[in-house]
């Protein structure tokens, strides 16, 4: 790890986001978290209020050097840092600063956890399952998905968690 300041996703505990990010800018070094948020509507029994809420569930994006890496590990609601081929991901400045350009403008409505969407051709990454191609025909929430069952027009609704699904280019 070098000690040159970059940009990395923490993974924190569900609702620890704010609490977190307030953590790290309490700092005494020139650490900065960027916790992106978007203004919600919530509805309760009596009243409708708007509140901010994080734009990336349990994502916080910190700008550290080699030394405050393994220092935020021991704070409240740290779980671990994003990786990607077993190494921390480092976010380039650009997307970082297109990030809080979105915000900023109050463009985004919410955010897509993938992109596997209504109609697109889907294939079963890992499980028994693995390689099974389909359509996927419906989405009731994070873990149900049906997939259209090609040739018998039925449908067969899987429980599968929706990280095993890939889309893939119709045959």
């Amino acid at each position: 790890m070098n000690n040159q300041r970059q940009w990395f996703v923490v993974y924190t505990k569900a609702n620890c986001e704010k609490k977190f990010a307030d953590q790290v800018n309490k700092l005494q070094s020139n650490c900065e978290a960027f916790l992106p948020v978007i203004q919600q509507s919530k509805q309760w029994s009596d009243r409708v209020k708007v509140i901010d809420t994080p734009l990336f569930k349990s994502y916080v994006f910190v700008f550290i050097d080699g030394n405050e890496f393994q220092q935020l590990k021991r704070f409240s609601g740290f779980v671990s840092y994003v990786k990607f081929n077993n190494l921390p991901a480092i976010i380039n400045q650009n997307e970082i600063e297109k990030i809080k350009q979105f915000v900023l403008n109050g463009n985004i409505v919410d955010v897509l956890a993938n992109r596997l969407v209504k109609g697109m051709h889907i294939e079963i990454t890992s499980g028994s399952l693995k390689g099974y191609r389909g359509k996927l025909v419906e989405r009731r929430n994070k873990k149900f998905v049906a997939v259209e069952v090609e040739g018998l027009e039925q449908s067969m609704l899987l429980t599968l968690p929706v990280e095993l699904l890939k889309p893939v280019q119709e045959d």
